[in-house]
C-alpha cells in the first residue's frame, strides 16, 4: 500500500492507540507555525478567552480526516477543529475568512490543525479557505453551518438583473478614475425610477446582487439598484510591500486616520459630485434622500457611516457591515434608517458595531443591530444585504 494512502490510517491509529495512559490524542506543533497573537491562553495579556481565539490542543476523538487537498471541520462544546491535507512540501498555510487563524502542522503527517473557542457553534455560519502553502494548491472554500445556524440565503447562479461596468474620472489626481459597477433588477426600463444602494469596495456589487436579487423577486427586498464604487489601492503602485501611508483604500474611507482627513474629503467630492449626479441621470434614480441608501463593510462600513453623517442631506440610509472601529462615528440625519451587523469571531467590528447601534438609538434613528455566530466573512455579509436593503430603504 502506498504510503501516502497510509497517513489517513496511521493518524486514526495515533489518536486511537490505548495503553496504561490511555488515547495518545495527536497535537499540533504549534511551534511550526506562523505566530499568531490571539491565543486563548496567551500569557501576559492577548486577547484571552474572546470567540475566535486558538486553543493550543489536541485534535478532538473521532476528528474526521480530509481527503488530500481539502479542508473538513469537527464542531465540539465551544469550539471548532480545522483540517487540512496539504500537498507535499507546504510550509505556511492559515484560514481565512470566518475563522482567521494559522494553521499547525501535525508531525509526521501532511495534515495541518487548529481549534478555535467558538461559543454556541452550533448557530454558527462561516465559509472557510486556505491562505499560502503550494501555489494552485488551495481547495475550493468550504462553508460550514452549525444545526441551528441561520438557514442559507438563496443566491442567484445567474443574476436576471443586469450588470453594467465603466469608468468615471474624479477630476483630482489624488482619486483617478474609478471603475463603476451598478446592477439594475431585472425588468428595470428608463421609465421606471427607482432608490439606490451606493456601495463601497465598489467591485463587490456583483455578488451582492446575487443575494438581493432572490429577495426583490419574492418580494422581500424593494426593488432598488446598487451603484458600486471601486475603492482605491492598498499598496504602492509596483510594490508589494504593504505600509499604511500607502493604503488609499484605509485613507479614502476611515477619516479618523492620519492622512485620512484630506482622502475622504476628496473622494466624498467624488463620491457627491460626480458619481451620485452621473447615475440620477443616466438610471433615472429618484432623487430624494429618502431614496439613496450608503453602504459597505469592514472599512467600508466605517466610510458608510461617516458618509451618511457628513451629508445628511443626502443620504437617509446607511448598511453598516462588520464595521471598523477606526472611523470616526457620527449619527446621520434624524430620519436615517440604520442597519449594522458584526460577528462574535471579530469582536473588535461586532464592538463597533453595536457602539454605532448605540449612538443611533440614542439620537433616535430607527435602528437595526443583528449579531451572528461568525467572523470577518463575506458570507455573513451577503446573507445579510437583502434584509439590509428592505430596512434601509423601508418608505
Amino acid at each position: 500500500m502506498r504510503a501516502s494512502l497510509l497517513l489517513p490510517l496511521l493518524l486514526v491509529s495515533s489518536a486511537l492507540a490505548g495503553g496504561a495512559g490511555g488515547p495518545r490524542l495527536p497535537v499540533p506543533d504549534f511551534a511550526a507555525a506562523s505566530r499568531w497573537p490571539v491565543d486563548c491562553d496567551a500569557p501576559g495579556g492577548g486577547v484571552r478567552g474572546e470567540d475566535g481565539c486558538r486553543l493550543r490542543l489536541p485534535l478532538p476523538p473521532g476528528t474526521r480526516l480530509p481527503a488530500p487537498g481539502q479542508l473538513s471541520v469537527q464542531p465540539g462544546p465551544d469550539r471548532l477543529t480545522v483540517l487540512y491535507h496539504a500537498p507535499p512540501g507546504t510550509r505556511e498555510v492559515s484560514l481565512c475568512c470566518g475563522l482567521q487563524l494559522p494553521l499547525a502542522p501535525l508531525p509526521g503527517t501532511r495534515f495541518w490543525a487548529v481549534t478555535a473557542r467558538v461559543r454556541h457553534v452550533e448557530r454558527a455560519a462561516l465559509s472557510l479557505s486556505v491562505v499560502g502553502g503550494q501555489p494552485g494548491s488551495a481547495p475550493p472554500p468550504l462553508t460550514w453551518r452549525g444545526p441551528q445556524a441561520p438557514a442559507a440565503s438563496p443566491e442567484a447562479p445567474h443574476l436576471l438583473g443586469r450588470v453594467d461596468r465603466f469608468s468615471l474620472s474624479s477630476g483630482e489626481a489624488r482619486i483617478g478614475a474609478r471603475r463603476i459597477t451598478v446592477y439594475t433588477p431585472p425588468g428595470w426600463t428608463p421609465a421606471e425610477s427607482l432608490p439606490a444602494v451606493y456601495l463601497a469596495d465598489g467591485d463587490s456589487a456583483e455578488a451582492l446582487a446575487r443575494s438581493l436579487e432572490p429577495a426583490i423577486r419574492a418580494g422581500k427586498a424593494p426593488r432598488a439598484v446598487l451603484v458600486g464604487i471601486e475603492n482605491g489601492p492598498s499598496l504602492a503602485p509596483g510594490s508589494t510591500t504593504y505600509r499604511p501611508e500607502d493604503d488609499r483604500r484605509s485613507l479614502e474611507y476611515l477619516e479618523g486616520l492620519p492622512g485620512g482627513a484630506a482622502a475622504f474629503a476628496a473622494h466624498e467630492r467624488f463620491v457627491l459630485n460626480t458619481v451620485l449626479p452621473q447615475m440620477e441621470r443616466e438610471y433615472h434614480l429618484k432623487p430624494t434622500p429618502q431614496a439613496r441608501a450608503v453602504g459597505g463593510f469592514s472599512n467600508g462600513g466605517a466610510w458608510a457611516i461617516s458618509m451618511a453623517a457628513h451629508s445628511p442631506g443626502v443620504f437617509r440610509g446607511v448598511i453598516a457591515l462588520s464595521p471598523s472601529n477606526a472611523g470616526a462615528q457620527a449619527a446621520p440625519h434624524p430620519a436615517a434608517r440604520v442597519f449594522t451587523q458584526g460577528g462574535t469571531l471579530e469582536p473588535s467590528f461586532l464592538g463597533a458595531a453595536r457602539r454605532y447601534a448605540a449612538l443611533t438609538r440614542q439620537a433616535g434613528n430607527p435602528t437595526r443591530l443583528v449579531e451572528r455566530v461568525g467572523g470577518h466573512d463575506f458570507l455573513m455579509w451577503a446573507e445579510a444585504f437583502p434584509e439590509a436593503v428592505a430596512f434601509a430603504l423601508h418608505p
